[in-house]
Formats: structure tokens, sequence, C-alpha cells
């Protein structure tokens, strides 16, 4: 990169990177882009950009910009570039093989613990991706048993990567539960699943379309309530009497989720919002 700035100066740098990003981004994000650079790969924070203005970068450091910029102008989110993205204060390995966190899954993640009254309970999470949902339970609720499945293998050996480096004990598996189920009961299910009706896809932000799973983002649209179908099956085989199953779901879907539960024997299904005031998420008992 150095070839393409006048020097190796930070506050060079800093400009070059930020006019390069102006080019995709507007100019607020680029700036916080490439400070999410410095901080990533040096651990500056935005004073210490400014201290070190005048201080010169190796050339390896400046490798490991250039490549981060090309990344991101081809539209890749910061998260993959960066091979980590942060969930409840767990940093987390990440990959197009996995969806990227959302603080929304956050609040699926509280509300849960917020719920439970058991020490030990017994957790099933379906579609792990990165293991965000399992990790956090088995974190804010130490002695519980947890169980996380996804069908993609890929997904699965992050998620186990991710429980090694957090050292928390989660029993992962890979399974299709459109086709098979765990053994076992379980005092916790919980899901965040495919809920996008694939008809949406033209209408979400590129980066997510070009480099995100669709395997875990979209679902047909003559079947969009697929697998929250196939979760209150299951819940009738897998949930114990006294448990409770939690799903995040399409804000535009909670009244069809609610008329869908009629058709099981689902007892007090609730709707919560998140902090944005939209429905995003349902529990349910048996």
């Amino acid at each position: 990169m150095n070839h393409l700035i006048a020097d190796n100066r930070v506050s060079t740098l800093r400009t070059y990177l930020t006019d390069k990003l102006g080019a995709r981004y507007d100019e607020r994000e680029a700036a916080n882009l490439t400070q999410e650079l410095f901080n990533a790969f040096n651990g500056w924070n935005r004073t210490d950009v400014v201290f070190k203005a005048n201080e010169r970068m190796g050339e390896s450091e400046l490798l490991k910009y250039h490549f981060a910029l090309k990344r991101l102008l081809h539209g890749e989110p910061l998260q993959y570039v960066l091979e980590f993205a942060w969930f409840l204060d767990m940093k987390l390995v990440v990959n197009k093989n996995v969806l990227i966190p959302r603080p929304e899954t956050e609040e699926l993640v509280r509300l849960v613990v917020q719920n439970n009254s058991k020490s030990s309970p017994r957790i099933l999470d379906i579609g792990t991706g990165s293991g965000c949902i399992a990790l956090a339970l088995k974190k804010l609720i130490p002695g519980a048993f947890v169980t996380a499945i996804d069908v993609s293998e890929d997904a699965l050996s992050i998620a186990r990567k991710n429980a090694e480096v957090l050292e928390l004990d989660i029993d992962f598996l890979n399974l299709d539960i459109l086709s098979s189920t765990p053994e076992g009961t379980f005092d916790i299910i919980v899901s965040n699943p495919p809920y996008i009706p694939i008809s949406e896809k033209d209408s979400m932000a590129p980066h997510v379309i070009e480099h995100e799973p669709h395997i875990a983002l979209f679902t047909a649209d003559h079947d969009a309530l697929l697998f929250y179908r196939r979760l209150m099956e299951m819940s009738a085989e897998k949930l114990d009497s006294q448990g409770t199953a939690y799903c995040e779901i399409h804000e535009e879907k909670a009244d069809a989720i609610l008329n869908l539960s009629q058709q099981y024997s689902i007892q007090a299904p609730n709707i919560y919002p998140d902090l944005q005031g939209k429905n995003r998420m349902i529990s349910w008992s048996i």
C-alpha cells in the first residue's frame, strides 16, 4: 500500500483509508470502518490514532490494511474481514459459513436467561451457526447442559472453535431438524431459524445477500413458517412438561405464527418486542 500513499505515517494511512472507503460508504461509516481497522490491527482507539499521527508503520502492517480495504470495497462485512464478531461480551470467530450475530439475538438470549428459574436446565439450541446463543447461555447459566445442533458441518466447526477458545462445554451435533430429532428432552428449546421469505431477498442489503449463508437466512415463499411448524412439532416430543421454547421471528409474521400455534398443543404463546418495538421473539409451552 505504501506506493499508493505519500508516506507510512498513521495520519496519512487514516486519510487514505477513509477516502477510499468513502467511494462505497457514507462519510461517517467510512470513518468508523477505518477506526475499526486501527482498533483490530493495532489495538488503537481514536485518541491513540491522533497521538500516533506522525508514527510510521511497517510494510507488514500496511499489507494488513491493504487486504482489509480491498475486501471492504467489495462489500464484504467487516466481521468477516476481521474474522470475529462480538456477542454479549464474547469475541466469536465468524466466517462466510455462519451468520454474523445480531443485537436482536442478544435480546433473545437475555429473554431466556430472565425467564429461567433452574440452576441446571437442559437447553437445546437449534441452528446454532457460530454457537453464539448456546455459548452465551452456557456462560450466563454455568450449570446448564447445552446441546447445539446445525445442519451445516462447516458452521459447527466454527461453533466448536468458539467453544474451545471460550472454554465452554457444549454438545454439538450435526443434524437436520426437518428430518431428525436429537435424543432426550429439554427444559429450554431456543432457535433463530431461517425466516426471511426468498421474495424479500431483493430488498435486503447487498452485503448480506452476497456474503452471508442463505441456508441460515431464507425460507421458501410458499412455506415461510416451515421451521416454526417443525419446532412446534418437536416441542410436543422434546420439551419438558414445565419447559419453554423461544424463537426469533420475522417482525411481520407474529400473527401468522400465533395462528399456527393453534394447530398444535401450544400453551401460553407470547410475542415479545425488541428494543425498537418490533415483534421479534416468541415463546411457548406445551
